[in-house]
């Protein structure tokens, strides 16, 4: 496996993750100033639809992951293996989109939704090469590369849509399709930049060509399958609210309440950087230091994401009025409300990767998510009516919330360890933020003699 320099490569990745958070944000800006407010909430809702198939796929992709991490020696089935499913899911889905398109458009309401999921169904497989070819090079511990991978997507949707952005002659009426267009190409790019990257770097003789292998394909079923219904119950979870606003409330609270959920899990991408790099290191190394990396990734985790979380708290505010304009000054309370949550629910993520990686057991994190999943229901079914959008984001808080104390108390009892390991931040955690920090002054001092 591709060795990396933990400290550097953490500090990069925290990097391309702000920067990648920060293109999630401006485009999302982009599109919420050039759409309608009702087709703003259609793109989102077709951005859930393609996010929901990588997410079921996406359990199955990560089993490549896992293997390559954990029998680099058995590259070449692995990922020739990988190469007939993904090619295969490819295919049918995009099979499924033309028969849904040649069985004719329906009218009325039945439309909008019609192109909501037929754009979904025409992104999804891209989505699925995104995502493996991000497995290769997670799995085979490239993340410098993996972190240029997860950043392509976002640069060319902002290169091709900055021209339609600028283009006011355009009617209102074709700005939503063109937009799907974009969307659409840059998922493209992301795909073919991604698996081809990976191919190379892998360097394993043919690596293009697809393979049945009975091992790996068992061993998708059981670890992806399981994983793959961990990370619907997840997305599940993460979407429960943002859904039940769009069921409970006027449909324009609903695009009210989404720039919300898109501003504040901008805090979530960044703090996934100590996820990406840990990831190998935790999967192939021993259970007692996978126990203390775990620890100290939560502890790390919850640091970085406070801090972070401040900055957010000072700024966006008004980049919120900024960027999206006044109309959408009602997502500041709800997004307050959110960020608290998406630091515990950072850390929470550490944990279950341990689940996942370490112990080879998703189903742990199926049940986890699940409890998250229905603490956040049943919150907003009780919080959502009398008090609006707030009432919403303070369920998907409190859902988190509940589970890192889930999270802690199983870590604790599996491991038979205490669990302030997860929690209690020590004076020795702040090391290397204070380290940084005075490197950065010396190199301002300099700079300025």
């Amino acid at each position: 496996m591709h060795p990396v320099n933990t400290s550097k490569t953490m500090f990069f990745t925290f990097l391309s993750k702000l920067a990648l958070s920060a293109l999630g944000f401006i485009n999302s800006v982009l599109a919420a100033r050039y759409l309608m407010p009702a087709d703003r909430v259609d793109f989102q809702y077709a951005g859930t639809v393609a996010n929901a198939g990588m997410t079921t796929v996406g359990g199955y992709t990560g089993y490549y992951s896992y293997a390559l991490a954990r029998h680099p020696e058995e590259a070449a089935d692995i990922v020739r293996m990988g190469n007939l499913f993904i090619a295969c899911i490819c295919l049918v889905v995009w099979l499924s989109a033309a028969a849904m398109y040649a069985c004719g458009v329906p009218a009325g309401q039945h439309e909008v939704w019609f192109r909501i999921v037929w754009w979904g169904l025409l992104c999804m497989p891209f989505n699925f090469l995104v995502g493996y070819g991000t497995r290769l090079l997670q799995g085979s511990n490239h993340i410098p590369w993996l972190n240029r991978a997860n950043i392509a997507q976002a640069v060319v949707f902002l290169l091709l849509y900055l021209p339609l952005f600028t283009d006011r002659s355009i009617p209102a009426r074709e700005r939503l399709t063109l937009t799907y267009a974009v969307w659409l190409a840059s998922f493209g790019f992301a795909a073919l930049f991604s698996v081809v990257v990976a191919y190379r770097l892998l360097r394993v003789p043919r690596s293009f060509v697809p393979h049945f292998s009975r091992r790996h394909w068992s061993g998708m079923v059981r670890y992806g399958g399981w994983l793959s219904l961990s990370n619907l119950v997840n997305i599940v979870n993460y979407r429960m609210d943002f859904w039940l606003v769009g069921v409970m409330v006027p449909h324009r609270a609903a695009s009210v309440y989404g720039i919300a959920v898109t501003a504040s899990e901008v805090l979530l991408g960044i703090s996934n950087s100590v996820a990406s790099v840990v990831f190998t290191r935790m999967t192939q190394g021993s259970r007692e230091d996978a126990i203390h990396l775990t620890e100290l990734s939560a502890r790390h985790t919850l640091i970085s994401s406070a801090v972070v979380a401040a900055g957010m708290y000072i700024a966006f505010p008004m980049l919120i009025v900024v960027a999206f304009g006044h109309r959408y000054a009602g997502a500041i309370v709800p997004f307050f409300i959110l960020l608290p949550g998406l630091v515990v629910k950072a850390a929470s993520n550490i944990v279950i990767q341990y689940s996942t990686n370490q112990l080879g057991d998703p189903r742990t994190s199926v049940w986890i998510n699940g409890v998250s999943a229905a603490t956040n229901a049943l919150c907003c079914l009780l919080l959502i009516r009398p008090y609006g959008l707030g009432g919403a984001a303070l369920a998907s808080t409190v859902s988190y919330v509940v589970t890192y104390i889930v999270c802690t108390v199983w870590f604790a009892r599996v491991n038979r360890v205490s669990p302030v390991g997860l929690i209690y931040i020590r004076r020795s955690d702040f090391a290397p933020y204070t380290a940084a920090l005075a490197k950065g002054w010396r190199l301002l001092v300099r700079a300025r003699g």
